[in-house]
């Protein structure tokens, strides 16, 4: 019933000429992302005095400095994000409760086995269905 109505709005057959687009202009621009602004910015040599005097850097270097003094001068959070951008970030272990070393057959304890685990909300209520012991895949009524 829905496909009548569009033909009877549309027309039947195909509404373009041989040779013709439907969208003749193209896709819409897309509006200029704050990444490309900043990209483009980052190489400048902005007009301001750094010290009394007319400035040298580009804005990349100017906000390197500032980063390099800040962690200098004691702001940790600036301090950690060169640490993690010179060095990576540190790999965190997986462990027990106690500290011990974590055992995948854990799992087992909180879901128990045969339990498939599907994707779920970010509130934590996890979808779980009972599957064949089989390990078949196959749903159980």
């Amino acid at each position: 019933m829905m496909a009548d109505k569009q033909a009877n709005i549309r027309g039947k057959g195909n509404p373009w000429k041989p040779g013709k687009s439907g969208n003749p202009k193209g896709r819409p621009k897309k509006d200029v992302s704050l990444t490309t602004l900043l990209k483009k910015h980052l190489s400048e040599v902005p007009n301001v005095l750094v010290d009394k005097q007319q400035n040298t850097k580009t804005w990349r270097e100017l906000l390197v400095q500032a980063w390099l003094v800040g962690a200098y001068k004691g702001n940790a959070t600036l301090f950690v994000q060169l640490l993690e951008r010179l060095e990576g970030k540190v790999a965190l272990p997986i462990t027990g409760k106690d500290g011990s070393d974590f055992n995948p057959s854990m799992l087992n304890l909180i879901f128990p086995e045969g339990t498939e685990l599907k994707p779920g909300r970010m509130d934590g209520n996890v979808h779980k269905e009972k599957v064949e012991a089989s390990g078949n895949g196959h749903k159980t009524s």
